[in-house]
């Protein structure tokens, strides 16, 4: 079995995040016993997360969970252990799918994995509460594609929620990653941004914090100001998520003021 150490050196060389091929190779090479978590750990994860999703949380449906690159991430088998049961997983790598099945078929019975393009769900409109990504809008950008894959994948998140859902995006918060949710996520939806505690050992300028980017779906005409629970705290990373923060909340403001046409937003 791989070392992590050895996985992470893997993930380095692929060349392409968004090439199916590049990740069948390093699930393959990973083995189905090895876990493996590129962003923060679900100890950090776990409170932020259930208070979202607790407050979407009904008596007497549960909660349709939509998790997109799902990848062999241990994410949604915590979820499901929470007490969230209707959790739908995809991805396109089949290797990483059928892994997945192995490991919680019996476990976790009920929980759904499906091979599918994030970029292209084969979801009915509004079929889930929430989506909750763990770097999968990351992974989409890549100069090669420009934003596109990125658009189309956040314009059908926008189409499978509910009126009411949310969803949760863990990131790094680069510029591009964040342009990209502030444009879509516009008129008709509340964001907040939220930081999840660095690791005791991460003191290295190049060591990533994750945040957490909440969209929640409402009214199509609204447009509130972002909000935030962070400062600056962790070197160039943190200080280009705040300077971008500023400045998408700015033009809101301005556009609130004055009346301006909202269409330039979209």
């Amino acid at each position: 079995m791989p070392k992590l150490e050895q996985l992470e050196d893997i993930l380095g060389t692929l060349e392409g995040f968004t090439v199916k091929e590049n990740w069948d190779r390093f699930f393959t090479i990973r083995g189905s016993d090895n876990e493996f978590e590129w962003y923060a750990q679900w100890a950090d994860l776990r409170g932020p997360l259930l208070a979202h999703l607790s407050k979407l949380q009904s008596q007497t449906l549960p909660l349709q969970i939509l998790v997109p690159g799902c990848g062999v991430s241990n994410l949604s088998d915590h979820l499901y252990d929470a007490g969230f049961k209707a959790i739908t997983n995809i991805d396109f790598s089949e290797i990483a799918v059928s892994d997945m099945l192995q490991r919680n078929a019996c476990q976790r019975p009920g929980m759904k994995w499906q091979v599918m393009d994030m970029t292209t769900m084969q979801f009915e409109d509004e079929s889930f509460d929430v989506v909750v990504d763990k770097g999968g809008l990351d992974a989409l950008i890549e100069p090669e594609f420009g934003l596109k894959k990125g658009n189309q994948y956040l314009s059908d998140v926008n189409r499978v929620l509910k009126s009411g859902g949310k969803f949760v995006c863990f990131t790094w918060g680069f510029c591009d990653v964040l342009g990209l949710l502030f444009s879509n996520f516009r008129l008709g939806w509340k964001m907040g941004i939220y930081a999840m505690p660095l690791k005791p050992n991460c003191t290295k300028p190049n060591d990533l914090q994750t945040f957490m980017v909440v969209a929640e779906k409402e009214t199509p005409s609204a447009l509130h100001q972002i909000t935030s629970t962070f400062t600056i705290s962790h070197g160039n990373q943190t200080c280009s998520l705040l300077e971008a923060l500023e400045n998408e909340n700015r033009v809101r403001k301005e556009y609130s003021t004055a009346g301006s046409d909202m269409a330039v937003l979209t």
